[in-house]
């Protein structure tokens, strides 16, 4: 049976990593990310990390020093290591998610508010993630809105002419998986008007009320073509309020008589 952890447990586990992150010469600053930063959200919150490191040739030294104690100290269910993305992520046998990413102190920059600098032996970590949080989420909202921006433009007008191809025709999961699919653009074009981070709805929830009603009624309740239009059409006022003033190939107008015609 499995013994899942608990809050003394993952207590434990995080003085464990900022203890062996201390001893390491080469790592010069270990910060908390994530909710724990802030104080867990609930007991069973996973631990999210951020590894500096002295110079940029200390990268695989410092991975696999990480690596090497958190083997030997906990019998891990899973590892994975990315070297292009500077993350490691852990899975220990009592379920407790880790999570590390690393980077050279001199770039330390926030992509996130939420961050606590647990040791610093440059003096200059905190800052550097302060002062980081005044241009960091134009860098990060703004490239990914126009970006997300262009995806709607390009890809939402098809698949929703497919959605509706597809209630016509009786394909209730066609129409699902068209609808799952526009929907899931338009979540990320909200999460960039907020700035919250719409991968796997991860900071959805913090939308305001209405945002997230107009997001549930979008969601099939049953396989009647009155529910699958009315989704249909909920998601194409939506989708189109977001691209006001944006180029669309198909404009609404005619995306609505088409419509009509298949119906």
């Amino acid at each position: 049976m499995v013994k899942v952890f608990n809050v003394e447990d993952r207590q434990n586990t995080l003085d464990f990593i900022l203890s062996v992150s201390q001893d390491c010469p080469k790592v010069v600053s270990l910060v908390q990310v994530g909710s724990g930063a802030e104080g867990f959200h609930d007991e069973k919150s996973d631990l999210d990390f951020v590894v500096a490191y002295d110079s940029g040739e200390s990268m695989t030294e410092v991975m696999d020093y990480m690596h090497k104690k958190i083997s030997e100290k906990y019998n891990l269910l899973f590892f994975t290591q990315s070297d292009e993305r500077h993350l490691q992520a852990y899975i220990l046998d009592n379920l407790l998610e880790i999570d590390i990413g690393f980077g050279c102190y001199e770039h330390a920059a926030a992509l996130k508010p939420a961050f606590k600098v647990l040791f610093d032996k440059s003096g200059i970590v905190e800052d550097k993630m302060v002062q980081s949080r005044t241009t960091m989420d134009d860098q990060i909202y703004g490239s990914k809105r126009q970006k997300d921006l262009e995806t709607a433009c390009n890809y939402a007008c098809v698949h929703l002419m497919h959605a509706a191809v597809a209630i016509k025709r009786n394909n209730y999961f066609r129409t699902v998986g068209e609808l799952e699919f526009i929907r899931k653009i338009y979540i990320d074009l909200l999460g960039d008007r907020y700035r919250l981070e719409s991968a796997v709805n991860r900071e959805i929830d913090k939308l305001p009320d209405h945002e997230k009603e107009a997001i549930k009624s979008t969601y099939v309740t049953d396989d009647s073509q009155e529910t699958l239009w009315a989704c249909l059409m909920k998601l194409t006022d939506l989708i189109y309020k977001e691209l006001e003033g944006c180029s669309v190939p198909i404009s609404k107008e005619m995306l609505d008589e088409y419509y009509r015609e298949i119906k």
